[in-house]
């Protein structure tokens, strides 16, 4: 398969993630960058939360709950931007004719940030059905096999395949919406609704983040779409490592969510929609984030401290300056500010995984930590220096300046929560700062493009402003003969030609050897061969010859750890064990320890018949993270008489079972 025979497949992925979000941003009268930007987050909102509501209302997942809510969100919207616009302000809600030009602009700064993160992306997976090779991804696929089995996307239901409970299943709700409507397999539509998310969602993202700093302008535009392409950090790493879908979806997010955050506190200088409207719409991106990962929110929390800090400073100097009360206005100030930390607190120490699960340890050393974060190169990657240089000069306009001070706060915030959790010894400080994110480096190493990509963006368009614009003025004062009516074209020419080349140079510099070296490792893990760590090409071509092989209500039963449990979402056929850390009906672990004993141990049978095992998966003993967990019951069925082979491709088989 090619990814040209995908496009269609990409063109209702763009659709199904805009489309909603900007019906409603439209009914909210948002126009222009900020439009299409956060069309996405609230896409993914009415997505996340018409799945959970679906089956309360009888309804299966498809998409037609999701134009459902879009359309009462929609009726919502409408009246509050009416009602709220300002005096002497258009009430139309289609937007008007725009500067063309400048669209253009804006959008040849989307196709150059989506074509650089996208051929990265492409040459990691390699070809559209790939998958990764992932401990995570078993869950992943097994999840969206299991919404499109149930029609249930709801996060309260995903993870009873597993035994669980609440699950964020945002993005395995995209996955099967599109594998559901288009008949795409999984693996396909999971990674083009990756590749749509990382190439397009992700740099418009930066690019409204960045608009609330410098404003509206072509050139913060191409700096934030040129840069959101510049770490290997983010989107590259959680494609990678795990494999996070969820949270690479969160995170992909956050900064349409910081930037609406900021305009809604009112520290943007930006007078786009009414403050009731921006309240409005913060909130309700933030389901969407959400359920796609909590561990989003609760960064997005952590980034939100800063700016509110500073207006609360801002109120407090305020009050004490014109209250005749002044030493009671500052005890109120400063009981609203403990308030505020210890909501924070406890939100903080309650949405968590279990402490079980935050079990990874440090990686390195604390200056190692701070170079890392101050020259964009987390976890071990190449220092990128056009990023750190540029992202240096930024922190110093800002502080200079004394301008957007929240954003040198924020950056402050994540540069610290990295170091905290790439370098501090295990203990309670390290538990409760970055538990939130299973105390797992890679996982904030991803937020560190967040904070780090808006001060190189002031940098950039700084050094834009200071020095590579002025060339084209200063080339043309240098000329001594008058200008022809001909040469008074130069000007454009030459200002597109410096723009030309200062783009150019930001690409090359910025794809570099750290996104580079993130892009190669993430290939390796999309490989199919045969000594893949998860499924082999032997046993990828036993699993696709299985839908012939095997009836429809099959249940097999196979090691989980060496991927048979991926049966289910290549084959659709059940498995007693749908994960490796399923929670395992009375009498399974017996039958991993005794199967092959069934014709001696009259206990075995009734286990099988209980559970209606028909077929066993035999992918040998190989397990994805090298280990042995056992299994010893399923080797030598057919020699100890238990089974009967039915098909094999080199040492992957099935069995069907004879003996019971």
């Amino acid at each position: 398969m090619s990814w040209w025979s995908v496009s269609p497949l990409l063109l209702f992925t763009i659709g199904l993630l805009f489309v909603p979000g900007a019906i409603v941003a439209l009914a909210s009268r948002i126009r222009g960058v900020a439009l299409f930007a956060i069309a996405p987050a609230l896409s993914v909102t009415i997505v996340a939360v018409s799945a959970l509501i679906a089956p309360l209302a009888g309804m299966e997942w498809s998409l037609f709950p999701v134009l459902l809510l879009t359309a009462v969100l929609a009726a919502v919207a409408v009246p509050a931007a009416w009602w709220t616009a300002r005096p002497g302000e258009s009430r139309k809600f289609l937007p008007g004719a725009g500067n063309w030009r400048l669209g253009l602009g804006h959008a040849i700064a989307v196709l150059i940030a989506a074509f650089l993160i996208g051929r990265r992306l492409v040459g990691a997976f390699g070809r559209p059905e790939s998958f990764s090779q992932t401990f995570d991804n078993v869950f992943h696929l097994n999840a969206v096999r299991y919404i499109l089995d149930t029609g249930s996307g709801s996060s309260i239901t995903v993870s009873s395949m597993t035994g669980g409970d609440f699950y964020p299943a945002a993005w395995h709700d995209l996955v099967a919406l599109l594998a559901a409507t288009t008949g795409a397999d999984i693996t396909v539509s999971v990674n083009v609704v990756n590749l749509i998310v990382a190439s397009v969602c992700w740099p418009l993202g930066c690019i409204f983040l960045a608009h609330q700093l410098l404003g509206k302008r072509v050139v913060v535009s191409v700096a934030a779409g040129i840069l959101s392409a510049a770490f290997g950090a983010f989107p590259l790493l959680l494609l990678d490592f795990g494999v996070l879908y969820p949270n690479f979806l969160g995170n992909a997010l956050l900064p349409v969510a910081v930037a609406l955050g900021v305009q809604a506190l009112g520290l943007t200088g930006s007078r786009a929609g009414s403050t009731l409207v921006n309240w409005l719409l913060f909130i309700a991106v933030l389901p969407g984030v959400t359920l796609a990962h909590p561990s989003s929110t609760m960064a997005l929390l952590a980034l939100m401290i800063p700016p509110l800090v500073i207006l609360w400073t801002r109120f407090t100097a305020k009050i004490s300056r014109g209250s005749r009360h002044r030493a009671v206005s500052l005890v109120g100030a400063f009981f609203l500010l403990l308030l505020g930390l210890w909501l924070a607190a406890v939100a903080w120490k309650n949405v968590r995984p279990p402490e079980i699960a935050a079990f990874w340890p440090p990686v390195e050393t604390t200056g190692r930590a701070i170079g890392e974060v101050l020259t964009s190169s987390a976890i071990g990657r190449s220092v990128s220096w056009a990023v750190m240089v540029l992202a240096v000069a930024g922190l110093i306009v800002l502080i200079v300046q004394r301008r957007h001070l929240w954003l040198v706060g924020m950056y402050g915030v994540i540069a610290s929560l990295f170091v905290i959790v790439a370098s501090f010894p295990f203990g309670e400080l390290r538990t409760f700062l970055t538990g939130v994110w299973y105390n797992d480096p890679p996982r904030l190493a991803s937020l560190l493009p967040l904070v780090t990509l808006p001060l190189a963006v002031v940098g950039a368009v700084h050094a834009w402003d200071k020095w590579v614009a002025p060339l084209g003025t200063a080339y043309l004062s240098a000329k001594k003969a008058p200008l022809s009516a001909h040469l008074r074209r130069v000007p454009g020419y030459v200002g597109l030609s410096v723009a030309g080349l200062a783009c150019v140079l930001l690409v090359f510099s910025t794809q570099q050897a750290n996104v580079r070296e993130a892009a190669i490792s993430a290939s390796e893990g999309y490989r199919l061969a045969e000594d893949s760590p998860l499924i082999s090409s032997d046993e990828m071509a036993l699993l696709k010859r299985l839908p012939e092989k095997l009836p429809e209500d099959a249940t097999l039963l196979g090691n989980p750890w060496n991927g048979s449990a991926l049966a289910y979402a290549f084959t659709g056929r059940d498995l007693v064990q749908l994960h490796m850390l399923s929670e395992m009906p009375a009498g399974l672990e017996q039958l991993y320890t005794s199967l092959n004993k069934a014709n001696s141990d009259p206990s075995v049978c009734p286990i099988v018949e209980r559970l209606q095992v028909d077929y066993v998966l035999d992918f040998g003993h190989g397990e994805v993270h090298g280990g042995d967990n056992g299994f010893r019951g399923l080797d030598n069925l057919e020699a100890a008489g238990v089974a009967k082979l039915v098909d094999a491709e080199g040492e992957a088989k099935v069995y069907e079972l004879i003996a019971c």
